[in-house]
């Protein structure tokens, strides 16, 4: 039988949000047991945010949580208790990583450092996902995703609106991003660990990630004292570029024109006149004639037709439009999962394909401390005592302590 290449890693995760809970949920698919851990006091908000409307449980029923939370299994612990700490520390003792993304200075004040996970199992492997890191001036700081991506540098190349303020690009991208380097980080360390028999510490401060994906701007800046230069759609390095209204509503078509060979081929095909005045107009020409000629056709055929010789071309989806993608649908891209609290929806199957192996989503996100008694009974050991005992301080629950919406 083919192995996923984490089967046998146990993974407890104290994540919460985005950048985190994406990066343990790579770790999931790849077959790593992820146990997360949330506190009855204090859960993961993605759990009360946009809820399916209506239903009784809506800690339960979040399309944003269950889709970064999927195949984890679920334990309720007040890590702020005594006994929610000790219950921690027994069941690090069992686990290959430990991964947070609290503020930096949170693992330490609840006594769980990484001196203090080291001394229960010597060969841990802590990820730190703190949004400036562990040390520096900002290291108290609190940091979300669109923060982040102002503090990276991003900014500076998506340039400003009509009014003068920064644009961000639309989403918390520093966050996706920050959680697949975790996971990378997290395989790098297991190999380490394979290899010497010791474990890590390591600092992934998300907005030092989030700035290693604009190296390019940084250098000119720093080589050439270069500004940025916000072209918009254009690339100084094409003949032409561009993005195109097709038919229908909202639908675009994106297209690179390499070479002046490359515009001359697209002329033939989409029937347009290919002479040119040879003068700093020669992109807006091309531009015009583009519009004209792509305006009443088929964003898909016009991208196959381009495609299929070799000139760089893309739809534009929406995330409407993208879950009927040909392409991914063939390659069976969305997968819906039974829940049994919500119906089903599409989601994103896992984006490494293996020889090896052939990843896909299994089980839809835990219920809130689904797995409790699994976990402290099964693989801890703990007594009913024990459990009635966690149970009656608030330690564990089966649902969020005064859970709020929104």
């Amino acid at each position: 039988m083919k192995r996923l290449p984490l089967e046998g890693i146990r993974v407890a995760d104290l994540t919460m949000m985005w950048a985190g809970p994406y990066a343990t949920r790579i770790l999931a698919e790849m077959g790593a047991e992820v146990i997360k851990v949330e506190s009855p006091r204090a859960w993961d908000n993605l759990r009360t945010l946009i809820p399916l409307p209506g239903v009784e449980e809506p800690w339960n029923a979040s399309y944003y949580f269950n889709d970064y939370n999927r195949d984890k299994k679920s334990l309720t612990l007040d890590l702020a208790h005594p006994l929610g700490r000790e219950t921690f520390l027994q069941l690090v003792t069992h686990c290959d990583v430990v991964i947070e993304n609290y503020r930096a200075d949170v693992l330490d004040n609840l006594q769980l450092g990484y001196d203090v996970l080291r001394e229960a199992r010597p060969d841990i492997i802590l990820v730190s996902m703190a949004g400036y890191g562990k040390t520096g001036p900002e290291r108290d700081y609190v940091g979300f995703g669109p923060i982040i991506e102002q503090m990276s540098g991003l900014a500076s190349l998506t340039g400003y609106g009509d009014d003068g303020v920064p644009i961000k690009t639309g989403i918390s991208y520093g966050d996706p991003v920050a959680g697949t380097a975790a996971a990378a980080a997290v395989a790098l360390a297991l190999i380490r660990r394979r290899r010497t028999g010791r474990g890590a510490f390591i600092d992934l401060a998300q907005r030092e990630v989030l700035s290693t994906l604009i190296g390019e701007a940084f250098v000119a800046a720093s080589l050439r004292s270069e500004t940025p230069v916000h072209r918009g759609n254009r690339e100084p390095r094409a003949f032409a570029q561009g993005v195109y209204r097709c038919a229908g509503q909202d639908q675009w078509l994106a297209i690179t024109l390499r070479t002046r060979d490359d515009w001359h081929r697209a002329a033939a095909l989409l029937a347009v006149d290919p002479a040119l005045p040879g003068d700093p107009t020669d992109h807006d020409v091309i531009d015009s004639r583009l519009t004209a000629a792509l305006a009443s056709r088929d964003p898909q055929e016009a991208f196959e037709l381009l495609a299929r010789a070799d000139i760089p071309a893309g739809r534009v989806l929406d995330t409407v439009v993208i879950h009927d993608d040909p392409h991914l649908l063939a390659r069976r891209f969305w997968v819906e999962l039974p829940h049994p609290r919500m119906h089903p929806w599409k989601q994103p199957r896992t984006t490494w394909r293996l020889r090896q192996a052939d990843p896909a989503p299994r089980r839809h996100a835990p219920l809130f401390g689904e797995h409790n008694d699994d976990i402290l009974r099964g693989l801890l050991g703990l007594d009913d005592a024990r459990i009635a005992q966690l149970r009656r301080e608030g330690v564990i629950g089966d649902a969020p302590i005064n859970p709020g919406v929104g």
